[in-house]
């Protein structure tokens, strides 16, 4: 196995008959699968696809995302996953940044991508996955009838690009990080050997699959090993969630802490028969001990929790045998991993100091950022990629994330950029400076918090702020809460000193993040 093909292909030979995918009513074999994936990619290259060139998705969970995914890996393209959340400017900047050849869209997308193309700055094929196609356009359906089910003459090599997914900068625009087949490939085989992923394996995915722990955290790992992936549309609903762990005999998923916490205050949990659920991986924001302990008394399931980022891929796992000791550490590193905590002068960090988290690009990280070489320059340094994050070293080769060098917020495992907030609210025109900062979310882990200075004479209130915010981002990314100050605090050199602002909401805390 070598690309990302080969994992459908292979499949095909070794479980034909096997369901490989479920979504509602419909279920897909292996054999099935793979024959529709080859029907796709010999859509795509009659359409004019050629290896290199980008295809862009956009649309919620549904069995074709996983179905255009594999086929544009076997044409050599790359896969450009859109955030469903998404408004128009933020699918202009990607379309533009990224020029794909094709753009599938879901129905919900339609009026969207409609508006947007005016802006694009290229023609591009719009391919409706679901409901009516655009005029001009054409929907899937149409693209891969009467294909051919063989298996494409294309060429892939591993180190080749396989997908460009977006994770905001501080900069305030998207930076696209650039992947190849084979960190995808060992990403997939770490996680199924730290994650114990088996071949019967039944996987519930309740998360987004343009977010890369839907696609590539649960989809990827589960079809390695030959397993089936239950996919759930938008949303996520407890009891929907449940009903689907029961009816499919559920026995791994992937929750985030807000999905938990949903989860065990549920008053309706205990109507539903969970004990085929054998593992629980979870991350991608913080979990507060109460809310691990009380999951763990619900579902009596093993635990593990994993770290990585969009630019080094997942690195880490607190695997279950850890949990009872160290359960409030982050992890240690992968088998297929290498991680350093350094300090600032780029020396180890000794046990129980705190430092960042360097991660080496060889493998399992990303190639670069997209059309950003400077940007690149700058987190990727003498092979090693810099997270960002600092963590604490400890024993046994542990270590604990406590906080971050950069202001990234996470709330419900969405990554939110304070400078991309900042940068909206600063067109306001009442507003003279703004900071954006994440505080405590019970619920979320982190929420967006805004400290504003109006102009001189000038007036707006919490909800004018917030309502600005929603005509220009997702919403997950406005401020839960606005807080007015007559003049932000700023050190010597005049810039705003966003700890003073962020101390009062973590006081008391071990971890702030």
């Amino acid at each position: 196995m070598h690309v990302i093909g080969d994992i459908v292909r292979l499949n095909a030979k070794r479980f034909a008959s096997k369901d490989a995918l479920i979504f509602d009513d419909r279920r897909i074999s292996h054999g099935e699968l793979n024959a529709e994936v080859n029907r796709c990619a010999h859509g795509l290259l009659s359409s004019g696809v050629e290896p290199g060139d980008r295809v862009a998705m956009l649309t919620l969970n549904c069995l074709e995302c996983v179905v255009i995914n594999y086929a544009a890996a076997k044409c050599g393209a790359i896969v450009v996953p859109i955030n469903f959340r998404y408004r128009k400017d933020e699918l202009v900047y990607v379309v533009n940044d990224t020029g794909p050849k094709v753009l599938l869209f879901g129905a919900e997308a339609r009026d969207l991508v409609a508006d947007a193309r005016t802006d694009f700055d290229a023609a591009i094929d719009l391919i409706a996955i679901s409901g009516e196609p655009l005029d001009p356009g054409r929907s899937l359906s149409e693209l891969i009838s009467r294909q051919a089910d063989s298996e494409p003459d294309v060429e892939v090599a591993p180190d080749a690009p396989f997908t460009i997914t977006y994770t905001s900068g501080t900069t305030g625009k998207p930076k696209g990080v650039l992947a190849s087949h084979q960190a995808y490939l060992d990403i997939y085989q770490g996680m199924a050997v730290e994650g114990d992923v088996e071949p019967g394996e039944v996987t519930l995915v309740a998360l987004p699959l343009f977010h890369t722990a839907g696609m590539h955290a649960l989809v990827g790992p589960t079809l390695l090993r030959g397993g089936t992936a239950v996919i759930l549309g938008a949303g996520f609903d407890p009891d929907q969630v449940l009903e689907a762990v029961s009816r499919h005999g559920v026995t791994l998923t992937m929750w985030v802490p807000t999905m938990l916490a949903m989860l065990v205050n549920h008053p309706g949990v205990a109507n539903y028969d969970i004990a085929q659920l054998d593992k629980i991986w979870y991350g991608s924001s913080p979990i507060t001990p109460t809310l691990l302990k009380a999951s763990q008394d619900l579902f009596g399931a093993r635990f593990y929790q994993w770290y990585g980022q969009t630019e080094t891929g997942m690195v880490s796992v607190l695997r279950p045998e850890d949990h009872h000791e160290q359960s409030q550490c982050t992890g240690r590193e992968m088998f297929n991993a290498e991680l350093r905590v350094v300090d600032e002068q780029g020396r180890d960090t000794p046990v129980g100091e705190v430092g960042e988290i360097i991660s080496a690009q060889r493998s399992l990280g990303m190639i670069g950022y997209h059309n950003q070489p400077q940007a690149t320059a700058d987190t990727v340094r003498g092979g090693w990629i810099h997270t960002g994050d600092l963590a604490r070293v400890e024993e046994g080769g542990l270590f604990t994330i406590v906080d971050r060098l950069r202001d990234m917020i996470i709330s419900g495992a969405e990554n939110i950029y304070p400078k991309e907030v900042e940068d909206a609210i600063a067109a306001h025109p009442a507003v003279l400076e703004v900071a954006v900062f994440g505080i405590p979310d019970e619920v979320y882990g982190e929420s967006v918090s805004a400290a504003v200075a109006l102009k001189q004479g000038a007036s707006a209130s919490a909800d004018d702020i917030v309502a600005h915010c929603a005509e220009r981002l997702a919403r997950y990314k406005k401020p839960k809460q606005v807080e007015f100050h007559a003049e932000l605090p700023k050190n010597a050199m005049g810039k705003v000193t966003k700890n003073v602002l962020r101390e009062p909401h973590w006081a008391g805390r071990d971890k702030k993040i």
